[in-house]
């Protein structure tokens, strides 16, 4: 069978089998799909079965042109498939395919297409859960709505979570946990983890291709340790399918960061998670970016990390040194994706370490300006409570920290801690541009010296967006030093100098 076929650049297309199957379970049938592309390069794409006896191979081009492609399977009768695939261009201007790590600027990410990214991410691990078992759902849309015009650029999400332990069961019609459907066949307390529940990654491939549609990143977790999940036995043939399954089924969407595990740290065997990772490395035939969500035994041991393309920590304190302190260590982008919470309407906390607004974005702009990546936590819908009914107050305040950083070219400063001698953080391309990050009303002292050359200086507000003209004032102890003070009295300020 010849099948002719279009799709545009970054968007994944499926090739669908139909056939009879020699094994026993249909999950384990292997087959692949050989893309040639224009230029002759070669992409060797797994398939995964979907039921009814119905299996898929999901390929995106990687250029634009024609490719060829062949179906192969031993395990499989369905008669000869290959074909063509005219891909074009690329329509949809919030998509800039893979993300990967900038090589001139090894701190930082950037896309395939070569715009830089600043990764202000959003954890709602169980996004996955609005929409499940509803025929026409669209929570799932309403909620990415309401966040993404405030800079939200990654969604940080499980594949599966089933409860907590602080909400158990469900306690408001808002709360997802345990979710509507099961991940696999069977329930949590029986399961068949040598199938999967079709139903159950098709809701996952729409949400998926909801923030594909949006330019969003999803930052998957394949496993969680403390939500209550049953996972497969550890090396068993199950497990090694669940993890191939999931790299098979959703490596063609170019929005889409592996990440192991959430808190990492919960699984002793080392070798036991570099096993899984070297699955993901070896079945992903993108090589999108791998993380690991802290694990400090095995960020920090040499023989597994050369398997991770940055680091993923949660640290609730020293926000900012802890990022000085990894970017010394290696030459890859840091993210904090879990420094605290915002808490949720009427100032009440859903959880006991929960911060206010203005704490919660105080300490982000840590993470940022020593020259790492923030998470946004918010208590009522980052684990199985989703309500997204009200508009947090920290949104406004991380778009206004998203809008400065995404104005100028940040990936070209670099943390200068040794510039502010008091009251101040500093990132800075040294000589051409500065910025500095005040706390309210204070009067901070910087070592620098340019008054014989012109420059700008201007404040930002970080609460309000407020913009006024910035002084520098020479310091009476030192031609050196120079002063200003934030003009803001009750919130910490942006100062932003450009030589020349």
């Amino acid at each position: 069978m010849n099948n002719n076929l279009v799709t545009q650049w970054y968007r994944p297309l499926d090739i669908i089998v139909k056939g009879v199957c020699s094994k026993d379970n249909p999950f384990l049938a292997e087959l692949k799909g050989e893309f040639t592309g224009p230029e002759g390069e070669t992409i060797v794409i797994p398939g995964f079965y979907d039921g009814d006896n119905t299996w898929r191979i999901r390929f995106s081009p990687t250029r634009v042109g024609v490719w060829k492609y062949d179906i192969l399977s031993d395990d499989i009768a369905y008669g000869k498939m290959n074909g063509e695939i005219q891909c074009i261009e690329n329509e949809n201007k919030k998509v800039h395919g893979r993300l990967g790590v900038n090589p001139d600027y090894p701190h930082h990410f950037k896309y395939e297409d070569g715009i830089s990214h600043f990764m202000l991410a959003y954890e709602c691990d169980w996004l996955w859960a609005l929409d499940l078992g509803k025929h026409q759902g669209s929570e799932t849309q309403e909620f990415i709505d309401s966040i993404k015009e405030y800079g939200f650029n990654n969604i940080v999400m499980n594949v599966y979570a089933h409860d907590t332990t602080w909400a158990k069961g469900r306690t408001c019609d808002k709360d997802y946990g345990p979710p509507a459907l099961y991940a696999w066949k069977g329930s949590n307390d029986y399961p068949d983890q040598s199938r999967f529940n079709s139903q159950f990654f098709s809701n996952y491939d729409r949400v998926v291709t909801i923030l594909l549609n949006e330019g969003i990143t999803a930052h998957i977790l394949l496993k969680v340790y403390n939500k209550a999940v049953k996972w497969p036995e550890k090396y068993s043939i199950e497990d090694d399918l669940y993890f191939k399954y999931i790299v098979a089924r959703y490596q063609a969407f170019p929005n889409i960061i592996w990440d192991y595990s959430k808190e990492a740290y919960y699984e002793a065997d080392k070798d036991y998670i570099n096993s899984r990772i070297e699955i993901i490395k070896e079945y992903d035939a993108y090589k999108h970016l791998i993380t690991l969500h802290d694990d400090r035994v095995l960020l920090d041991n040499c023989n597994y990390n050369k398997n991770l393309d940055f680091l993923t920590a949660q640290q609730h304190n020293d926000f900012y040194y802890s990022i000085l302190y990894e970017r010394q260590k290696r030459k890859w982008p840091v993210f904090n994706s879990e420094f605290g919470y915002e808490w949720g309407p009427l100032q009440k906390p859903l959880t006991w370490a929960a911060q206010n607004a203005e704490e919660f974005v105080g300490r982000a702009y840590e993470v940022v300006m020593a020259g790492g990546y923030p998470g946004y936590y918010y208590d009522y819908t980052a684990w199985d409570i989703i309500d997204f009914s009200v508009i947090p107050k920290g949104y406004s305040y991380f778009k206004i920290l998203y809008d400065f950083f995404t104005s100028i070219e940040w990936w070209k400063l670099e943390p200068h801690p040794e510039v502010c001698c008091w009251h101040g953080r500093c990132l800075a391309d040294i000589g051409r541009e500065y910025v500095f990050y005040i706390d309210a009303y204070k009067n901070a002292l910087f070592n620098m010296s340019f008054l014989d050359k012109p420059y700008t200086a201007q404040w930002i507000n970080t609460y309000t967006g407020e913009r006024v003209a910035g002084e520098l004032c020479p310091h009476i102890s030192s031609s050196d030093l120079r002063t200003s003070q934030c003009p803001f009295k009750d919130a910490p300020g942006i100062l932003h100098i450009y030589i020349g």
